[in-house]
């Protein structure tokens, strides 16, 4: 639960930001003046709303990303990560993936040297049952097995196609299928939830082994899983939670499924974690707002585009009461 002293700064930083946004207005209006007045006031309004480009004195400033630094250090982090990234032994597969697809992401090619060390290292990670593990000779585990897949993926070489053995990632998969629930364990033994559903429909659908039995029965777990408020939890019966609704309904949008859901609640749920200051997102009801739920609860919104015609159909009728309505059918309503 979020504590008293959490909100008292959540309720700071609120304050802080309202009051500098309307300085900045105020500052751009009044010093301003003859032809630019109008010019102004709609900088001011731009500068209140937290746009990308803010307003200083007048001046429009724009938020830059210091790409150069940060492809160094990605680049860097590939072959040397500090004494302190040794707790994360078990999301080497991982850091492998959220350092590849930042720099994809920052239109920086590999090295091909570094790309084939970054394969042969996941090929370490791979065990001969199927499936990966957070580093080499640790247990397989959807998690890291996504993790691994997304970064072979991105680097797309033909030896990072050949390095997943397919015939046991697709027995690995049937291993972690929950037949009673009809969603899928992280790991044999595992627990069941929606994050399983979406990593090893993601999986089979990269390496091309998605047939029925892979997708039977997915969508009408994450169908349960979806609560009063609309949003998805982890297993049925659980709070709504950003980052299984971004896993429940890409599970469901990847097997077809996504009409089992109730679009319109989901859709709602999802506007109504946006604050209303920072503009982020939140992961759950009456949380903060963080940078992390942002990226969760904002991927749902390109998914429900995909989703379109099911959101519509699922829409109640409009009235007919308004622009387009006779004056017949009003006088029979009357």
């Amino acid at each position: 639960e979020t504590s008293s002293a959490q909100w008292e700064l959540e309720l700071v930083a609120r304050d802080v930001y309202a009051r500098a946004t309307r300085a900045g207005a105020n500052e751009t209006t009044t010093t301003t003046t003859g032809d630019g007045d109008e010019n102004a006031r709609a900088n001011g309004a731009r500068g209140a709303r937290g746009d990308e480009t803010a307003v200083s004195g007048g001046v429009a400033v724009a938020a830059t990303l210091d790409r150069d630094a940060h492809v160094a250090y990605l680049t860097r982090s590939l072959t040397h990560l500090g004494s302190g990234f040794v707790v994360l032994d078990a999301s080497r597969a991982w850091l492998c993936y959220w350092i590849v697809h930042s720099l994809a992401l920052l239109s920086h090619p590999l090295a091909p040297s570094t790309a084939s060390d970054v394969v042969e290292f996941l090929g370490k990670c791979q065990r001969p049952g199927g499936g990966f593990g957070g580093g080499p000779g640790q247990m397989p585990h959807l998690a890291p097995t996504y993790a691994a897949v997304c970064c072979l993926a991105s680097i797309a070489t033909p030896e990072a196609f050949a390095c997943v053995n397919r015939k046991s990632l697709r027995s690995f998969l049937a291993r972690c299928k929950d037949d009673e629930t009809g969603g899928y364990r992280m790991h044999e033994g595992g627990e069941t939830d929606t994050r399983g559903c979406y990593t090893a429909l993601a999986v089979a659908h990269l390496c091309g082994v998605m047939d029925d039995a892979v997708t039977e029965n997915v969508s009408a777990f994450v169908a349960r899983c979806q609560t009063h408020e609309g949003g998805i939890a982890g297993e049925p019966g659980a709070e709504a939670h950003g980052g299984y609704t971004f896993c429940g309904l890409a599970a469901a949008v990847l097997c077809d499924g996504a009409r089992g859901l109730d679009l319109p609640e989901l859709l709602h749920w999802l506007c109504m974690r946006q604050g209303a200051v920072e503009g982020g997102f939140n992961g759950r009801t009456n949380k903060l707002v963080d940078g992390c739920y942002s990226f969760w609860q904002g991927g749902a919104f390109p998914l429900l585009s995909l989703s379109v015609d099911a959101v519509l159909r699922a829409m109640p009728p409009p009235s007919k009461k308004g622009a387009t309505a006779t004056r017949e059918e009003e006088e029979e309503e009357e």
